[in-house]
C-alpha cells in the first residue's frame, strides 16, 4: 500500500503472459496455480531467472512467505525453491517443486536465479547480508546454500540485491552489485553493476576477472536482466532508478542527479571471442 506495507487479504502469485510470434502480441496474463493455496498464498517468481529443459519443461525459481509470519505484517523468513512446470503453448502448469531452502540468515532467501553449467545446476539467491549460492544435480533439490565469496576467501558483499547468471559453454559468469568503499552513498550499494567469472568447482567468484559493466552515477541499478542473444553476444539490460531509499520521501531525483545519473537505460553487449555452444537458436543473417 502507500505506506509500503503488506495489505491484509491480498494474495501474490507468479504471473506470466504468452507471446504470439505471428500476431506480434501478448496474451492476457495468467497466474500459476500452486498446489497449496494457504501455504503459497504469498508466493512469486519476481526478479528470478528460469531454466528451460530440453523436453520443454520449465524450471522456475520462486520464493514465498509462510503463513506463520502473519497477515498484514512485514514478512520475514522468506523461503526459496524451484518448481517444474509443463507448458502446452498456452498454459504454464505446476507439476512439482524441490526442497525448500529455509535460511538462518535474517529476512530469508528470495529472488533466486537458476542456470546449468556442465552437469550441475546453480542457484544464486538474494539475502540481506550477502548473496548465496547452491548446487543441484536435477535442478529441483539443492544442497545447503553458502555465502558468495571471492576465490581469495573474501566476502563478495552482494547485499539485499538480486544476482543473475550469464552462461557460456566455456565459462560461468555472475552479474551482481556489491558494497565497497566507493559506493557507500548508493542505496543498498546498487551501483556499479559488475560481472565476474565463477569457479564452478569451488563455488566462488574469481576476483581478478571482475569488471564493471555499468558505472555508478548516483542512481541504483540493481534491478537488471541478462540473456544470451546469440552465440556471439550476451546482453545485460538495466535502467537507472532515480531513488535513494524506500518510500515516497526518497523519490527525489535531484539527489541521484548529483552523481550524473539521468534515468538512462543501458544495454550492455558482451561480445564473445568464442561461440557460445549453449545457444541453440540462430539469429537473422546467421548461417
Amino acid at each position: 500500500n502507500k505506506d509500503n506495507e503488506w495489505k491484509p487479504g491480498y494474495e501474490r502469485s507468479s504471473v506470466y503472459s504468452v507471446y504470439d510470434v505471428d500476431a506480434g502480441s501478448w496474451a492476457e496474463w495468467k497466474t500459476i496455480e500452486m498446489p497449496d493455496p494457504k501455504k503459497f498464498r504469498d508466493c512469486g517468481a519476481g526478479c528470478t531467472q528460469r531454466y528451460d529443459l530440453p523436453n520443454g519443461d520449465v524450471l522456475l525459481p520462486f520464493y514465498y512467505f509462510g503463513p506463520e509470519t502473519g497477515e498484514g505484517k512485514i514478512k520475514t523468513g522468506r523461503r526459496g525453491a524451484v518448481m517444474r512446470c509443463k507448458f502446452d503453448g498456452q498454459t504454464l502448469k505446476y507439476v512439482e517443486h524441490g526442497n525448500e531452502l529455509i535460511p538462518l540468515a535474517p529476512v530469508g532467501f528470495y529472488e533466486p536465479s537458476l542456470t546449468k553449467f556442465g552437469k550441475k545446476f546453480f542457484l544464486t539467491i538474494r539475502n540481506e547480508t550477502n548473496g548465496y549460492v547452491a548446487t543441484s544435480d536435477d535442478g529441483l533439490n539443492f544442497d545447503e546454500p553458502r555465502p558468495w565469496l571471492y576465490d581469495d576467501g573474501g566476502e563478495l558483499g552482494s547485499v539485499s540485491t538480486q544476482q543473475h547468471w550469464i552462461t557460456h559453454s566455456n565459462g560461468l559468469f555472475l552479474v551482481y552489485t556489491r558494497r565497497g568503499p566507493e559506493n557507500m552513498e548508493v542505496f543498498r550499494h546498487r551501483a556499479p553493476l559488475f560481472i565476474a567469472q565463477v569457479d564452478p568447482d569451488r563455488l566462488c567468484v574469481i576476483r581478478k576477472t571482475e569488471r564493471a559493466l555499468v558505472p555508478d552515477r548516483g542512481a541504483i541499478i540493481g534491478n537488471f536482466g541478462t540473456m544470451n542473444v546469440s552465440r556471439e553476444e550476451s546482453w545485460v539490460t538495466v535502467a537507472e532508478w532515480m531513488q535513494h531509499g524506500i518510500g515516497a520521501r526518497f523519490n527525489v531525483p535531484e539527489v541521484c542527479e548529483k552523481g550524473g545519473s539521468d534515468n538512462s537505460v543501458y544495454v550492455v553487449r558482451i561480445k564473445w571471442n568464442k561461440p557460445n555452444e549453449l545457444v541453440a537458436w540462430k539469429t537473422s543473417g546467421e548461417k
